[in-house]
């Protein structure tokens, strides 16, 4: 198998040769990845890798020494020589073959697994206004779930591509299309005019043509886009319905990064000088939330054959460790200590670390503003409101994952070793605002 990768070793060779200069074969070892698997890339295309990696950081390194030490250098020159290093110096190289090489460096997990690092790498900072945090979601969604659509309609017009192992028949591909459209139609909505028709999709959510929509949103996409959509799947098998996992994987981080900073913009809100502002945030969370509820019909025409072939190389990625999901469901109210010191945090140390040290919540932010006399009867109301609209789609969305779990796993352990359903059992009854729920209503 090793001869296979000849041509893509001589690329990486002359690659290295060159001092990390010029353009790197990231097709190449795509291709060659999702031919065989992560889990089954050989160990001299590997350590060629890891050796490209180590050049990319002594170049990036040196060229962050000339940077510094070329101040008596004139303007003009400076900006031409910056110029002439951006050109030859990808930045992206680093990132990329870190979350290549997860496994050979023993540090597989989740994020990596997703690539993460590389689909965030543009996203905008914490404390962007929650529309810009939502439009950024928002294309990120369209995005992979356009890419998905093109990926399916290969199979459908015979030409599939890797990984292509148990491809599914004609009519679920078809449902898939139509599921993916669904979760794509508001987004489309509100950020790609004229995409779909708000009329239709009001009447018959999902019967916008597939094919239309994902070419409409990647004719929108710059090459710096492509490049993240391309490198971004990285499945550990050959199997084409991972392709599939992955995408809504990412599709669901996505939407906890949108969550999470709206969350916490609607904290600063409660404690600024027009509190009730915050209900519209937070009933924008549980909008986003309930929109994202057809990514679990999406994932549940995954064959179960394949999700329990290619899971045995997932091992050490669970999506528990989704750092995502914890710090959305943190910004609510602060979890139970039993929860804290339960698995699901314990396996993302920083966000229960952040939530040790005191992070703000809705509930408890709510609550200090009310006792406080500054938040009117009124707009209190509308935030509590707001947050048990948010807490009904969240018991909707568990209680949807716990029986999509059921039907991919049944009994066996959950991805990456974890207990799987018996613990999306356990949590099914947690509430996000469980004293916003106790209180009655106010005014």
């Amino acid at each position: 198998m090793e001869e296979t990768d000849a041509p893509l070793r001589h690329e990486l060779s002359d690659w290295c040769g060159s001092g990390g200069t010029g353009e790197f074969p990231y097709d190449g070892v795509i291709d060659r990845l999702r031919a065989v698997g992560k889990h089954f890339l050989g160990e001299e295309l590997l350590l060629l890798l890891a050796e490209c990696r180590t050049v990319f950081s002594k170049s990036s390194n040196s060229s962050n020494s000339s940077e510094t030490s070329e101040t008596s250098e004139t303007s003009e020159t400076s900006e031409t020589d910056s110029s002439s290093r951006e050109d030859i110096r990808d930045p992206f190289v680093g990132p990329f073959l870190d979350v290549l090489l997860d496994k050979f460096d023993d540090r597989y997990d989740y994020p990596s697994y997703t690539a993460l690092a590389l689909l965030r790498r543009d996203a905008p900072g914490s404390r962007s206004g929650w529309e810009e945090l939502r439009q950024h979601r928002d294309r990120t969604v369209l995005m992979l779930l356009a890419d998905l659509i093109c990926f399916e309609r290969l199979v459908l017009d015979g030409t599939p591509r890797d990984p292509q192992g148990m491809l599914p028949a004609g009519l679920l591909l078809n449902k898939r299309l139509r599921l993916a459209t669904r979760v794509m139609e508001p987004a489309a909505l509100r950020v790609l005019d004229g995409a779909v028709d708000p009329v239709t999709v009001a009447a018959t959510p999902g019967r916008t043509p597939a094919g239309e929509l994902a070419d409409t949103v990647l004719a929108t996409a710059t090459a710096g886009e492509r490049r993240v959509l391309r490198t971004s799947l990285q499945p550990v098998y050959v199997l084409h319905d991972e392709y599939l996992f992955l995408r809504v994987l990412q599709s669901f981080e996505a939407t906890f990064s949108f969550m999470s900073a709206t969350l916490d913009e609607a904290v600063r809100t409660l404690r600024g000088e027009q509190p009730g502002e915050a209900a519209a945030l937070i009933a924008a969370v549980a909008d986003v939330l309930r929109e994202s509820l057809p990514l679990f019909s999406l994932l549940a025409t995954m064959q179960p054959e394949s999700f329990q072939l290619f899971r045995q190389f997932t091992d050490g990625a669970s999506a528990i460790q989704s750092e995502g999901y914890k710090t959305f469901e943190s910004y609510c109210s602060t979890p139970a200590q039993a929860r804290l010191d339960s698995s699901a945090f314990l396996s993302v140390p920083d966000v229960r670390s952040e939530v040790l040290a005191g992070r703000e919540t809705v509930q408890g932010t709510w609550e200090d503003v009310i006792s406080s006399g500054w938040l009117p009867e009124r707009d209190a109301a509308a935030v509590r409101a707001a947050a048990l609209q948010l807490e009904a789609v969240h018991q909707r969305w568990k209680q949807t994952h716990y029986r999509l779990a059921v039907r991919m796993i049944g009994t066996r352990t959950g991805t990456g070793s974890t207990e799987g359903v018996p613990y999306l059992a356990s949590v099914i009854s947690q509430r996000l605002f469980p004293a916003m729920e106790q209180q009655p209503a106010v005014g």
